[in-house]
C-alpha cells in the first residue's frame, strides 16, 4: 500500500470515528444540548480535527445519519439476498424495520434519535445526508414498481403514495414502542401491518370566551407564528410577548415555560377539532364517515401552515411530546378512527381482522409524510395536494372494506 493510500485509510477511519462518536452524543442529547468538545473527547481526537471533515456541528449531524442509514441498508440488502418475488421482498423489508425495532433496541433508539433531530430541522432536506434517506426510501418505491411490473400488485397505485404509507405506518410503530411505550414490540404487528399493505396494493377484490381566554389564545397564536418563523430552540419568550403584545411576565401567568406553551397548542388545536365533530357523527355510512374524519383533519392542518409547520417539526418529532400529558389528548382524538372502523365492523362494511391501532399508525403516518413534504419540499398547487389527499383516502378506505363495491357503492351513492 503505497503512502497515499495509506493516508486515505487513515482518514476514511477517523471520519467513521466521528461519526460514530456523533451518533452516540447527539442520540442521548439534541443537536442544541451537544458541543463538538464531547463528541471530539469521546473519538478520542483534538476538536480542530472534526472541522477538516465537517462544516459544523449540524453538518456532522446530517452526515451521522447518512453514515446509520448506509450500515442498515446494506444489512437489509443481505436478508433480502435470494428473494426474487415482489411480494415477498416487500414483506422482507418490512420485517427487517419491526425486527430492528425489537431485537437491535440501542442501534435502532440511535436511528431514530437522529431521524427525529435531522427530519424536525428544515436544513436537512437541503443536505447530501438526505440523498442517503432518499435512496434508501426508494429502494421499496422499487419493490413495489416491481411488483406492478411484474403483475403481482394492482397497476393503479400510486407507488410514492403507498411507500409513504407504508414508510408513516412504520414510524408510528417505531414511536408507539420506542417513545410512548404503547406496546411492548412491533414484531407481533407483523402480520396485521401486512394485512393493511396488502389489501391497498392487491388484486384481488377483497381490499381491503372571556378575556382572559382571549390574552391565552392571543399568546398562543403569536406562539405558532414565532415558532414557525424561528424555530422552537431559537425562539424566546420575549419574541413570543412581543408579537402577542404583552409583558413577558404574562405570559407565565399561564404558561410555566416554553414547552408548556409548544404543548398547548395542540391541545387547544384538538380540543377544538373533536367538539366541532358532532354532525360527523349524525353521518350512518361507516365509509363516508372514515372518509369525512380523515378529510378534516387533512385540510384543517392544510389550511394553517404556521401550525402545520409548529406541529409536525418541533412537536411530533420532539421525544419529550410522548411523554407529556397532551399526547394523551392528540391519542384521544386521533382515537376518533378507532369507534369509526368498530362502527363498521357492527355493520359488516369493514373486514373483522381489521387492527384499528394499526390502522391510526398507518393514517397518521400518511399524513406526516406527505404533509412534510408539501410543506418543506414541494411547490403543490392546492388542488394537486387536494387530489392526493382523495387518493390516499381511496387507499386508506381500500385497506378496511370487505369488498372493494363497498367503494364502488359509496361513489354511486354521492355521484
Amino acid at each position: 500500500m503505497g503512502v497515499g493510500e495509506k493516508k486515505k485509510e487513515v482518514n476514511n477511519n477517523r471520519r467513521k470515528l466521528i461519526l460514530k462518536a456523533a451518533q452516540e452524543i447527539f442520540s442521548q442529547k439534541s443537536l442544541m444540548d451537544s458541543n463538538i468538545s464531547e463528541i471530539a473527547k469521546k473519538a478520542g481526537i483534538a476538536d480542530s480535527i472534526i472541522y477538516n471533515y465537517f462544516k459544523n456541528k449540524e453538518d456532522l449531524l446530517f452526515y451521522a445519519l447518512s453514515d446509520k442509514l448506509k450500515d442498515i441498508e446494506k444489512d437489509l440488502k443481505l436478508h433480502l439476498e435470494g428473494i426474487l418475488d415482489p411480494a415477498s421482498k416487500l414483506g422482507k423489508m418490512i420485517w427487517y424495520h419491526l425486527y430492528i425495532n425489537d431485537r437491535v433496541p440501542g442501534g435502532t433508539q440511535i436511528l431514530k434519535a437522529l431521524l427525529f433531530e435531522c427530519r424536525s430541522n428544515k436544513n436537512f432536506y437541503t443536505h447530501e445526508g438526505y440523498n442517503t434517506l432518499r435512496g434508501y426510501t426508494r429502494f421499496m418505491s422499487q419493490i413495489l414498481q416491481q411488483g406492478v411490473d411484474e403483475n403481482v400488485f394492482r397497476p393503479d397505485i400510486n407507488v410514492i403514495l403507498v411507500r409513504n404509507l407504508i414508510f408513516g405506518l412504520l414510524d408510528e410503530e417505531s414511536l408507539s414502542c420506542l417513545a410512548s411505550k404503547e406496546i411492548e414490540s412491533t414484531l407481533s404487528d407483523f402480520s396485521g401491518i401486512m394485512d393493511l399493505i396488502f389489501a391497498i396494493i392487491s388484486k384481488n377484490e377483497t381490499p381491503p370566551p372571556g378575556n382572559n381566554d382571549d390574552k391565552e389564545n392571543r399568546i398562543l397564536k403569536a406562539a405558532i407564528q414565532v415558532f414557525s418563523n424561528k424555530g422552537y430552540n431559537t425562539a424566546t419568550i420575549s419574541d413570543i410577548a412581543g408579537a402577542a403584545n404583552v409583558a413577558e411576565g404574562t405570559i407565565y401567568t399561564y404558561f410555566d415555560n416554553k414547552k408548556d406553551m409548544l404543548f398547548s397548542i395542540p391541545k387547544k388545536r384538538f380540543c377544538a377539532l373533536k367538539n366541532s365533530m358532532g354532525e360527523m357523527f349524525n353521518i350512518k355510512m361507516p365509509v363516508r364517515k372514515l372518509r369525512r374524519f380523515i378529510r378534516l383533519l387533512f385540510t384543517t392542518f392544510m389550511g394553517d401552515r404556521d401550525f402545520l409547520r409548529v406541529f409536525l417539526l418541533d412537536i411530533k418529532l420532539n421525544k419529550q411530546f410522548y411523554a407529556s400529558p397532551v399526547y394523551k389528548d392528540y391519542i384521544n382524538y386521533i382515537s376518533i378512527l378507532e369507534d369509526i372502523l368498530e362502527e363498521g365492523k357492527e355493520q359488516c362494511v369493514f373486514r373483522k381482522s381489521i387492527n384499528p391501532r394499526l390502522f391510526r399508525h398507518l393514517f397518521v403516518g400518511a399524513f406526516n409524510h406527505l404533509a412534510t413534504r408539501w410543506l418543506i419540499l414541494s411547490k403543490e398547487k392546492p388542488i394537486d395536494m387536494m387530489q392526493e389527499i382523495e387518493d390516499v383516502l381511496d387507499l386508506l378506505c381500500r385497506s378496511v372494506v370487505v369488498n372493494i363495491s363497498v367503494l364502488n357503492d359509496f361513489e354511486d351513492r354521492i355521484d
